[in-house]
């Protein structure tokens, strides 16, 4: 009579693979393609800047730039459904291969209409890295690693919009990159009507990284944790042999384990599309997961509206600050002090003019981006990248380090308007937008929190939060600061404040013990 197999929680078999090799070559790939979808996203925005021969207006350059975090919003939901029914490997894979191609196709656009059409299709397709990527990741360590894992990668994608930059700016470093807005070529391809200018190679390179992230995901396992969810426990057990014999070369002890179940899994039937993209959400805002959806969302919405809007805007507040200080326009006074009247701005101009330095203006195509405001960008986006380096070893104690990250921006945005000069001023508005460091935090209680049949879903869900409040906060914030900037920041200061009460309720650190 055969003896009866034994079979092995998921978890148990996951942590019997160990970290290794395999887990740190998985980390380097989807910070790989986190830095991809950012370094084209926030690159779009110089490339836009640059395409003087478009002849684009200050309106249809709102359009272009509005218009990728359009694509986010509609098909994150859809991106969800794929990564928890097809894999997230599979997603990766589509997502990936097909941004690169669309990329590199827009960069022979014609007029601004077509380059703003099919960048909004390529974005349709990367964004669906934002989410699966920290899924893939999170359910292929171990435990002890995963939470610092998913904060190493979020470094890369909070870099992102430096490394756009510094792609642009390296002029004495030929064997990194070379300056390709600075180059001066024109080559006429006439079957287009157009001619190859650097702006064009500039989002060819810039699609680069996506295209080699689409190829090194081919060398990866699918989940083990979503396979084991769709009754593949075969498979499943195939990938973790596979995991743990390069995490452990030369292991004298075999993997031991012939067979696995998974605790939470969630057996589906066949249904229609449109029923089953309901089913996959529906359970996310109905008990026991509502409460903690909306806690979640509601923190996302907070840190992204006040990291990503001022973003869009710190480049030319931090270039008045420059010219201001320069010009000897001003001796005292915040940072508020140089953005809020016009009487200030019509009298910097004209000392502009009568220094015979030309006034850039939104009407005027530079085709070029001044070098100080991409210095200011790739410093400060460096800057809190090595902050986040230094949180991932801080996960153990990852609610209160998000209470501390959240309160400190409060802080900072309620004292911005008190400086006696700009120059601390300064200071404290690159405090205010610390909110970024959450970013990895917040998407590490998605694994940890929620089962594996709608993680992907959850996860994909908060990119769509995200970007709504950075929709939001880039059209009606950035008007609101030219115009009250001191109860702007007081305001703000009240609604980050919000985020932290409501932080304040995530599950303990530690459980409590009985």
């Amino acid at each position: 009579m055969p003896e009866k197999v034994e079979s092995t929680p998921f978890e148990e078999a996951l942590e019997k693979t160990g970290n290794g090799v395999y887990n740190v070559l998985l980390l380097l790939t989807c910070g790989l393609i986190l830095l991809a979808i950012g370094v084209d996203l926030f690159g779009f925005g110089l490339v836009v800047a640059a395409a003087c021969d478009l002849n684009i207006t200050v309106s249809q350059k709102g359009i272009l730039t509005s218009l990728p975090y359009i694509g986010i919003l509609l098909v994150s939901y859809i991106w969800g459904y794929i990564s928890d029914t097809r894999g997230r490997r599979f997603s990766l894979l589509v997502s990936m291969q097909g941004a690169f191609i669309l990329s590199c196709l827009s960069s022979i656009s014609t007029n601004w209409l077509l380059l703003g059409l099919i960048k909004f299709f390529s974005v349709c397709f990367s964004c669906a890295a934002n989410s699966v990527t920290y899924t893939l990741l999170g359910e292929s360590c171990i435990q002890r690693v995963r939470s610092k894992y998913m904060l190493l990668i979020t470094c890369l994608l909070i870099l992102s919009p430096g490394i756009a930059a510094i792609r642009i700016f390296f002029i004495s470093f030929p064997v990194v990159t070379y300056p390709t807005l600075l180059l001066h070529f024109k080559t006429e391809i006439p079957l287009l009507g157009i001619n190859f200018t650097p702006w064009r190679l500039l989002i060819v390179v810039l699609a680069i990284p996506s295209g080699i992230g689409g190829l090194a995901i081919h060398f990866f396992h699918e989940s083990p944790k979503f396979l084991a969810n769709c009754g593949k426990n075969k498979e499943a057990l195939e990938v973790l042999k596979s995991i743990h014999a390069i995490n452990n070369p030369g292991a004298k002890e075999e993997f031991g384990i012939t067979s696995i179940y998974l605790e939470d899994a969630v057996a589906k039937k066949p249904t229609s599309l449109t029923r089953a993209l309901y089913e996959q959400g529906a359970p996310l805002f109905r008990p026991p997961m509502l409460w903690r959806t909306l806690q979640l969302y509601f923190i996302i919405s907070i840190v992204y509206f006040t990291n990503n809007s001022l973003l869009v805007w710190l480049p030319y507040i931090m270039n008045l600050v420059r010219v201001a200080l320069s010009q000897n326009t001003t001796t005292g006074g915040d940072i508020c002090s140089l953005i809020t009247t016009k009487e200030e701005s019509i009298s910097l101009n004209a000392t502009l003019s009568s220094s015979n330095t030309t006034v850039i203006t939104p009407e005027i195509c530079l085709g070029y981006i001044e070098n100080n405001v991409i210095i200011t960008l790739a410093a400060a986006q460096c800057i809190y990248s090595f902050l986040n380096f230094v949180i991932s070893y801080l996960m153990r104690w990852r609610r209160t380090v998000l209470l501390s990250i959240l309160l400190m921006s409060t802080i900072s945005g309620a004292l911005l308007g008190l400086m006696p000069e700009p120059i601390s001023s300064v200071f404290l508005l690159m405090a205010f937008t610390c909110t970024n460091l959450g970013m990895g935090i917040l998407a590490s209680y998605f694994v940890d929190l929620y089962p594996t049949s709608c993680r992907g879903m959850v996860a994909c869900l908060s990119i769509m939060v995200a970007r709504t409040s950075t929709f939001i906060g880039i059209n009606v914030v950035g008007n609101l600061i030219f115009y009250h900037c001191h109860t702007t920041f007081y305001v703000w200061s009240i609604v980050v404040f919000s985020s932290v009460v409501v932080a304040w309720f995530l599950p303990p650190d530690k459980p409590v013990q009985r």
